[in-house]
């Protein structure tokens, strides 16, 4: 008797053994249920991305939340994040805010702009605008015009012409933004605006500029980065050019008449150095400080001590 009260202990013990482990089975299923109905999917970003950036399928990863996690006011869809542009920048791992978002064609002139960058606008006309024959996306240099300035009789500015900015990106024309090949207006038109993109220091420029002189835009090569160091070119120079252009034009002719027949005089151009004056500079040119005479004439100067450090001026030729 002993041994089968023994036996049915062991029984006993072995049923409630495989009962206890049925209930922590079921009770396990259950949690897990549970977990698995607190679980979400959001949508994160791979990398960081940037201000202006046109969101793509790949800059996408899926992860599960708890869905009492606060990265549920997150975008579930990734049909609403594909193909719109990030309004401020997302980091990586961070989910997608609604606001954080814009829809493609919104705002679309403050994603072109460069995170350095301003957009700009200027006046320009029909032959200061390469007879409206620019597009946006086109790059340009911008030249501006001068004209002579003078106090009485002395020089403050001589007329000028200089390249002040170079391979700067056209935005738009008037209002169009996009590019529209193989269309052209039938009339040129008086007068238009184009928006540019220029970096702060050249947004001060360009204003300025503008405000001064003539500005004028020269359409640049496609692809061309070039840029090319320039001084600017005054009438006083350009003039001079051409005189040597007909003295030399003159000289492979054969022409030995007198110099006196040619419609120009030639001239050596000099920059005014601080402390000089018309002696000084005629002893370095003609070893002779009282030919100052001839630099006085060819320039009008009318009072001899009244020349301005940093013009230049012309030397005429010794006769």
């Amino acid at each position: 008797m002993k041994s089968i009260g023994q036996k049915l202990i062991l029984i006993s013990f072995i049923l409630a053994l495989l009962a206890a482990v049925a209930v922590y089975s079921y009770l396990q299923t259950l949690k897990k249920e549970e977990i698995d109905e607190n679980i979400i999917t959001i949508k994160v970003a791979v990398e960081t991305l940037p201000p202006g950036t046109l969101i793509t399928e790949n800059m996408i990863l899926e992860i599960q939340v708890s869905d009492d996690s606060v990265l549920v006011d997150y975008i579930q869809d990734s049909a609403e994040i594909i193909g719109k542009y990030t309004k401020e920048t997302i980091l990586k791992n961070e989910g997608f805010h609604a606001e954080k978002l814009i829809n493609k064609g919104e705002e679309d002139l403050s994603l072109r702009i460069d995170e350095d960058h301003r957009a700009v606008s200027i006046n320009v006309t029909g032959d200061s605008g390469v007879s409206d024959l620019i597009k946006p996306g086109d790059f340009v240099d911008i030249i501006v015009y001068l004209d002579e300035k003078k106090d009485g009789d002395k020089i403050i500015r001589p007329e000028l012409s200089k390249i002040i900015l170079q391979n700067i990106r056209l935005l738009a024309i008037d209002k169009e933004l996009k590019r529209e090949e193989g269309v052209t207006n039938e009339e040129i038109p008086a007068r238009f605006l184009v928006t540019l993109s220029v970096s702060i220091k050249e947004l001060e420029k360009i204003v300025l500029a503008e405000n001064t002189g003539i500005l004028k835009l020269a359409l640049r090569p496609l692809g061309s980065v070039t840029i090319d160091e320039t001084k600017g070119t005054t009438s006083e120079e350009l003039i001079v050019e051409l005189g040597e252009s007909i003295k030399d034009s003159s000289n492979e002719k054969g022409n030995s008449g007198d110099r006196n027949n040619n419609s120009m005089e030639t001239f050596t151009t000099y920059r005014i150095k601080k402390g000089d004056n018309l002696r000084k500079i005629s002893q370095e040119f003609y070893k002779d400080p009282m030919k100052y005479l001839l630099i006085k004439k060819a320039n009008n100067i009318k009072d001899e001590n009244l020349i301005v450090t940093g013009e230049i001026i012309k030397i005429p030729e010794d006769n």
